[in-house]
């Protein structure tokens, strides 16, 4: 084996890495930044750069030559188009900094003349014909209408890094500034990946076919990590959450993904390569090679976790790691039902018990039971006499209840009672003896703790959950505020996942209470302009523009109590409006209750749509 051949190799590794790569990237920002107009147009770019790779990795495989030049016609169709990606791509950077449109009849001019240029390409000899085979690979030989093209193709790619250079001028933010950096000097990448460059200039003969792939190897390297970084600056415009989740999950998708696609592409490769020279069988050693590097890759990065949350977070690594570990600590439905089924267990073991039950004290009822060997109904635990049970727990005595022994949890002050514990008859007698007395009571203070724990970061969640929409608006306007010096005013938090709870809070309190008065959709500007009609009293304009979008809902012609067309209607405007019982406005529109509530949840989901179209109306028309 030669060098020249090991360099092919090589470079067919890198060819089909950067596909891998193109192709990982356009599903990211599909998935994370579908919403994105540059994310969009990149993706367009990407999509160019895998059909002209996925066609130079398919003429080396001992293709006639007829199939070979017609597969390298059907490679045009992504360097065709790519021209008109990137002006598309540059009009969604200058809307975004620089809130500047390109005359609308430029979009269509260029896709139909790149779609005749691609056709051209693919049916006559205009803009390439039949290649020749040079330097140990296949090209097309130039037409009369490949110069111009190629004119074209450089003179919009050079145009689209100006204008870029422009944006990142106009940006006002040291970050944005910053990825624009990466963005300019990532911004020729797809050029450089489509265009080709034997065609134009062919490859001197005074130079190495080692030379020529080398210079391919380099290329391809350079072309990879250059997506990946246009990638990286793109995933940040437009996203709605914090910049360090972002970059730390493009970056563990850019070394999970694209990165371990390339290391096992060289993987298969390098043992193609061994198999001939040890004589084994073939696929047998690069196969195993090809898992092993997957295997290695995972678990390398992982290990390396903390050097990349160093790498990735600097000055806010304390805050991130506290976060993480906090994260992981807490204790969710789940673990506590583990890990009182295992305290329950170990109660049963100690008392000789052949069952139990263990039940959580939630507003003056037992509300949550753990099991161990038996069912226990929730209307057999309301009949628990709490009192009683309490009174006799203060005078250190066991109640014994329709054949079971119950213990009280109680808080770490011992004046709470957190919950009871049921052993079903113990085969111990009392009273107990110490050392079993004495890992009994240790039990029930580790209960005790869960319960108390549990309970106080229920607490913390509710104190937290009111800032949730406030923080997603922050991201929202910190999204725009980092590439313009535009100051966002009124967004709007329609947009936001919790508007339908909002709608279903202000309609609860819609005659009075904290859920209308404290509500997020007072700060929509439909409720500011109704509020001028209230002497600015926002409460009374939310009040009128629930009203008014529930009169939306009404369909025409008479009211109808029990048809499907008004039964929405009816539910708003009877339930909330007028303010009736659940099981009378049930019983008028001849639903059942769990039907009721169903049906509430879609007409309100269809409310907080309604009040989204009104509101961007209303920004529409200021």
């Amino acid at each position: 084996m030669d060098w020249q051949h090991l360099l092919i190799r090589v470079n067919d590794v890198l060819t089909a890495g950067v596909a891998a790569t193109a192709f990982a990237l356009m599903l990211y920002l599909f998935f994370y930044n579908r919403g994105s107009r540059v994310a969009s147009a990149f993706s367009g770019l990407l999509a160019c750069v895998l059909a002209v790779y996925v066609v130079d990795l398919l003429p080396p495989n001992g293709l006639d030559p007829d199939r070979a030049w017609l597969l390298l016609r059907l490679q045009w169709v992504g360097i065709a188009f790519t021209p008109p990606f990137y002006l598309e791509f540059v009009r969604s950077i200058r809307l975004l900094v620089m809130k500047d449109r390109f005359p609308g009849w430029l979009r269509p001019v260029f896709f139909l003349l790149s779609g005749l240029v691609a056709s051209l390409a693919l049916w006559t000899d205009l803009v390439v014909y039949d290649g020749v085979a040079s330097v140990g690979a296949l090209h097309l030989q130039p037409g009369p209408l490949f110069y111009p093209f190629a004119l074209v193709f450089s003179g919009v790619a050079l145009w689209g890094l100006h204008e870029t250079l422009n944006a990142r001028q106009r940006c006002y933010t040291r970050a944005a500034r910053r990825r624009m950096t990466y963005l300019l000097i990532s911004f020729m990448a797809p050029a450089l990946g489509v265009f080709p460059y034997l065609l134009l200039i062919g490859w001197p003969a005074r130079f190495s076919e080692t030379l020529f792939w080398s210079v391919l190897i380099v290329g391809n390297v350079g072309v990879a990590t250059m997506l990946a970084l246009m990638a990286y600056s793109i995933a940040f415009i437009g996203a709605l959450t914090p910049d360090r989740a972002i970059k730390y999950r493009m970056v563990r998708f850019l070394l999970r993904g694209p990165l371990t696609a390339i290391v096992a592409l060289g993987a298969f490769g390098l043992g193609l390569t061994l198999e001939p020279l040890l004589g084994v069988r073939q696929y047998s050693l690069s196969l195993m090679a090809l898992a092993a590097s997957v295997i290695a890759m995972q678990l390398g990065i992982e290990l390396a976790k903390p050097l990349i949350d160093l790498a990735l977070y600097r000055e806010g690594r304390a805050e991130v790691a506290r976060l993480q570990e906090l994260s992981q600590r807490l204790l969710t439905a789940a673990d506590l039902q583990q890990f009182l089924e295992n305290v329950l267990a170990a109660l049963c073991e100690i008392m000789r018990s052949d069952g139990g039950f263990l039940a959580m004290l939630d507003h003056s009822a037992l509300r949550w039971d753990i099991r161990c060997n038996l069912y226990v109904t929730q209307e057999e635990l309301a009949h628990i006499p709490l009192e009683e049970v309490a009174q006799a727990q203060q005078q250190g005595r066991v109640i014994f209840w329709d054949g079971y022994w119950v213990f009280v949890i109680r808080d770490k002050s011992g004046s709470e009672m957190l919950g009871l514990v049921g052993l079903r008859s113990p085969e111990v007698t009392l009273p107990l003896a110490a050392e079993r007395e004495a890992l009994m009571d240790e039990l029930l203070v580790q209960a005790s703790a869960a319960l108390e724990d549990r309970r106080l970061q229920q607490v913390v969640f509710g104190a937290f959950s009111p800032l949730f929409s406030e923080l997603t608006d922050i991201q929202r306007r910190g999204s725009i505020l980092r590439y313009t010096g535009e100051v966002v005013t009124g967004f709007p938090l329609t947009k936001s996942p919790e508007s339908p709870q909002w709608v279903h809070d202000a309609l609860a309190h819609y005659w009075g209470g904290p859920r209308l008065t404290e509500n997020p959709l007072l700060d929509l500007e439909i409720v500011k302009r109704a509020a001028a009609d209230y002497d600015g009293n926002t409460v009374k304009g939310l009040r009128a523009v629930l009203a008014d979008a529930i009169e939306h809902l009404r369909p025409d012609g008479e009211r109808k109590l029990t048809a499907p067309e008004w039964l929405l209607y009816n539910i708003l405007e009877m339930k909330f409006l007028r303010g009736h019982k659940v099981r009378e406005v049930a019983m008028r529109l001849a639903v059942s209750e769990s039907d009721l509530y169903r049906k509430q949840r879609i007409a309100i989901e269809n409310l907080a749509e309604i009040i989204a179209l009104m509101e961007e109306e209303a920004y529409n028309n200021p």
